[in-house]
């Protein structure tokens, strides 16, 4: 049973997705047993204990959401580390060391999804410039770092769905 805390989290954060159709589940710390097919365990087969926990989280909750909906299977990498879901499936998986994310929906309803999650303390200048236009930082600049990471998380998960929807799901890599 979700704690109250991550329920209201899930409608604050992600009440729009939740409306629309899309399966949307959280998590907070803490890992749980998952049974990943062995397709997926093979994609962390040699990553870190942090990044195999993020990893093992995000797809409990990506294979949770599609049971939901009716679909299992597993979730593959596409060649820039995107998820490929299962036919007629469309997605996105986020993770911070605090926060994992998946959301799922029948690609009948929904043309793509993205989403992002951030719990750093701050954003390197390089990875700001990179995201961000000159008139962008300026505006940045007078906003809190919490308003800042939301704008980062905001068009990170822009920049998934829109992937998604011209076919070419590639992931974007900072400097």
């Amino acid at each position: 049973m979700m704690c109250a805390d991550l329920m209201m989290r899930r409608a604050r954060l992600f009440g729009p997705l939740l409306a629309s159709g899309c399966e949307v589940l959280i998590s907070g710390k803490g890992t749980r047993r998952v049974r990943l097919f062995d397709g997926e365990r093979a994609l962390v087969g040699n990553a870190t204990a942090k990044r195999r926990r993020e990893f093992m989280e995000t797809r409990l909750l990506a294979h949770e959401a599609l049971r939901r909906i009716g679909h299992d299977g597993p979730i593959l990498k596409g060649s820039d580390g995107e998820p490929l879901w299962p036919s007629g499936i469309v997605g996105s998986l986020s993770h911070c060391p605090s926060l994992c994310v998946a959301a799922v929906a029948s690609a009948e309803r929904i043309r793509a999804v993205g989403v992002d999650v951030d719990d750093s303390d701050g954003l390197s200048d390089g990875i700001m410039r990179f995201v961000f236009s000159s008139e962008e930082l300026a505006s940045l600049r007078m906003v809190s770092s919490v308003e800042r990471r939301a704008a980062f998380c905001a068009k990170e998960a822009a920049s998934k769905a829109l992937s998604a929807l011209d076919g070419t799901g590639t992931s974007v890599r900072y400097p």
